[in-house]
C-alpha cells in the first residue's frame, strides 16, 4: 500500500479533533442540532487551519445513516465514501482550476437533481476568490434560489477578493491561526501512536516554524522523522529548517546590542555559509528579542525603561527587515543592511534632525532670508544694501474700513514722534495685527509679525525687520498698499509705510536709532541658533585669505 502523508492521515474525522477552532466546531453543532442548516457558508483563514476538513465534517454530518448528527459515525456507507471522496452526494471543486463561467453553469445545471444517497447535495468550493467575476456572477444566481437539498460550502484565504453580493449570502466563519501550544499537543499525540519518541523543544520549534498551520505542522513532522528516524531532536529539527542554533543567536544579540558591526557581520557570514535562510534567521531573531523585551517589561520601569526601548527600536527593525525579505532576491543583504542599521540606531534620528536643521538654512538662503553686507551712499546713508526684491505679487483687494481712533484716542494715544513712550506704539503694533486677522489677511500678518513698530512721524509709520525677506515682502506694492490704508483707517492720518533691517528689533524702542543688519550677523546668529555657539573661520590655503 502506497504511503499516505501524515497531514492526510491524520485529518479530522469530526468536531472533537478539530484543533483551535473551537468557536467554529461549537456554533456548526448547534446549528445542527438546532436544524437550523443554512443554505451557502464560507470558511475563511489561513492555509492549514482546517477549512476543507470542517467542510467535509459537515457533510458527513448532514449525510451520516445515523444523523442529522453532530457525531458522525465514520462508518456507514455514507460516511466512507464521503472520506475517500467517492460520494456522489459530496462534491469538491478546486476553483484555482475550475474558474470559468463554463464550469460554474454546469454546476447550476447538475445542483437541480435530488441527492443520490444522502439528505443533502454539498458543494465544497476551495479558494473560491479565485473565480473570475462572470463565474461569480453565475453562482450568485444559485446561491439566491437554491434548492433545498442543496448546500455551498466556499472556502478561501482571501475572502476580501470575494464580491460584497457573495458574501452577503453566506454565513462566514472565520478560521484563526492555531497557537503553538496546540499544534506541539497535537504532533505529541501523532507521535505516540507511531510511537516515535522526541524531545519537547524540538516539537516547540517546529509549531512556531509552521506559523500558526497544523497542516504545515504535520508535513514538517513528516520530513523530521525521514530525517530523524525513531528520535527526534531540536539540532535535527533546527538543522532540517536550515534554522540558526541557541548559541549563534545569543552571541548575535549580543554583538548587536553591543553596536559591533564587525562582530554581527562576521556572524552572518557564518550562518549562510553554514546553509542558513537569511530571512529565518532574521524571524529567529525577533522572537529571541522579544521575548527578552517581554522578560525586561517584567522588571521595574524605573531600572529597566532604556534596555525596553532599546528592544522596541531593535525589533522595529527587524520586523521591517522580515518584510523586506519576504520578497527580496537576495535576502541576505536585507538581513546585513538590517544587522548595520540596528548597530547605529539612534544615529539615524540623530542625522535625520541634523539635515532637517540644514535644510530649513538652505531654504532661508534660497528664498534670500539673509541680507547682503551693507554699502553706504551718500543717498541711502544709515540704510543697509539689500537684495532687489522679487517681482511684485497681484494686489490685494481693497480693505474695508476698520473703526478710525476717535478724537479722545488721537489726543490719549497721540503717537506723534519717538519721545512717545514704547508701549504706545507696541499697543498700536498689535491691534495692527488684530487686524490683519480679522481681513483674514494671514500672509501679511506673518511677515508683520517678524517686524516691529518702531516709529509713527507725520505721514510715515516706521517698521523695524530682522530678516531681508520680510522686510523686502512688506515692501512690495500689494502688501504695502493695504497696510498703508489700514494703518491710515486705524490713526485718523494718511500714513506710507517705511521699513528698515534692524540687529535686534526686540531691544530697540522708539527712541533708539534703529541698527544696520550685515550679512555676517545675521548668518552667524542664525548658524549659532541651529548649530550651536563655536565659530570656525576658514582660512584660503592658497591666497592665506580669511572667508
Amino acid at each position: 500500500m502506497a504511503y499516505i502523508a501524515l497531514y492526510r492521515q491524520w485529518r479530522p474525522q469530526d468536531f472533537e479533533q478539530l484543533v483551535g477552532q473551537e468557536h467554529i466546531s461549537t456554533t456548526l453543532k448547534n446549528a445542527i442540532t438546532s436544524n437550523r442548516i443554512a443554505h451557502a457558508y464560507l470558511f475563511s483563514g489561513p492555509r492549514g487551519t482546517g477549512k476543507t476538513s470542517t467542510a467535509k465534517i459537515m457533510a458527513k454530518a448532514l449525510n451520516c445513516l445515523q444523523g442529522p448528527t453532530i457525531h458522525p459515525c465514520n462508518a456507514c456507507d455514507s460516511c466512507k465514501r464521503i472520506i475517500d471522496g467517492s460520494s456522489m452526494d459530496v462534491l469538491e471543486i478546486d476553483a484555482a482550476s475550475n474558474r470559468g463561467i463554463d464550469e460554474i453553469r454546469e454546476l447550476r445545471e447538475k445542483v437541480k437533481f435530488t441527492p443520490v444517497d444522502g439528505r443533502y447535495k454539498v458543494y465544497i468550493i476551495d479558494e473560491v476568490h479565485m473565480l473570475t467575476t462572470e463565474a461569480f456572477n453565475a453562482l450568485l444566481k444559485t446561491l439566491e434560489e437554491p434548492p433545498a437539498h442543496a448546500i455551498f460550502i466556499l472556502a478561501t484565504t482571501e475572502p476580501h477578493k470575494i464580491p460584497a453580493t457573495i458574501l452577503s449570502r453566506c454565513q462566514r466563519y472565520d478560521f484563526r491561526r492555531i497557537d503553538s501550544e496546540a499544534i506541539s499537543g497535537r504532533l505529541l499525540k501523532v507521535l505516540q501512536e507511531m510511537s516515535i519518541e522526541a524531545e519537547p523543544e524540538a516539537l516547540g520549534v517546529i509549531a512556531r516554524f509552521a506559523e500558526g498551520g497544523l497542516r504545515d505542522a504535520l508535513s514538517i513532522l513528516d520530513q523530521c522523522i525521514a530525517f530523524s528516524g525513531d528520535r527526534i531532536t531540536v539540532e535535527d529539527v533546527r538543522s532540517m529548517l536550515g534554522l540558526a542554533g541557541d548559541e549563534w543567536l545569543e552571541h548575535m544579540r549580543g554583538a548587536l546590542l553591543q553596536r559591533d558591526v564587525a562582530a554581527a557581520l562576521g556572524y552572518v557570514q557564518e550562518l549562510i555559509s553554514l546553509g542558513k535562510d537569511a530571512r529565518q534567521v532574521i524571524l529567529e531573531l525577533l522572537v529571541l528579542f522579544r521575548d527578552r523585551l517581554v522578560e525586561s517589561s517584567a522588571v521595574t520601569p524605573a531600572q529597566e525603561s532604556g534596555c525596553v526601548e532599546d528592544g522596541m527600536e531593535i525589533m522595529q527593525l527587524l520586523s521591517d527587515a522580515a518584510q523586506e525579505a519576504k520578497w527580496a532576491p537576495y535576502p541576505r543583504i536585507v538581513l546585513e543592511v538590517a544587522v548595520i542599521k540596528i548597530c547605529r540606531r539612534g544615529s539615524a534620528q540623530d542625522m535625520a534632525g541634523l539635515a532637517a536643521r540644514l535644510e530649513k538654512l538652505e531654504a532661508m538662503l534660497a528664498n534670500k532670508m539673509i541680507v547682503q553686507p551693507a554699502h553706504r551712499s551718500p543717498d541711502r546713508a544709515g540704510r543697509a544694501e539689500s537684495i532687489p526684491p522679487a517681482p511684485a505679487g497681484p494686489a490685494s483687494p481693497p480693505v474695508t474700513p476698520a473703526p478710525p481712533f476717535t478724537a479722545a484716542d488721537n489726543k490719549q494715544n497721540s503717537i506723534p514722534s519717538k519721545a512717545e513712550p514704547p508701549q504706545h506704539l507696541e499697543e498700536l503694533g498689535e491691534r495692527i495685527l488684530a487686524e490683519l486677522l480679522k481681513h483674514n489677511k494671514r500672509a501679511i500678518h506673518t511677515c508683520l509679525s517678524e517686524g516691529r513698530l518702531l516709529e509713527l512721524n507725520g505721514e510715515q509709520a516706521v517698521f523695524g525687520f530682522q530678516l531681508a525677506i520680510y522686510k523686502e515682502r512688506i515692501e512690495k506694492d500689494d502688501y504695502r498698499g493695504f497696510l498703508e490704508k489700514l494703518v491710515s483707517q486705524m490713526t485718523g492720518e494718511q500714513r506710507h509705510i517705511k521699513c528698515r533691517l534692524v540687529s535686534d528689533t526686540a531691544g530697540e524702542g522708539p527712541g533708539a536709532p534703529p541698527v544696520e543688519a550685515t550679512a555676517e550677523d545675521a548668518v552667524v546668529r542664525h548658524a549659532k541658533e541651529m548649530f550651536g555657539e563655536k565659530v570656525v573661520t576658514i582660512v584660503n590655503n592658497n591666497k592665506g585669505e580669511e572667508k
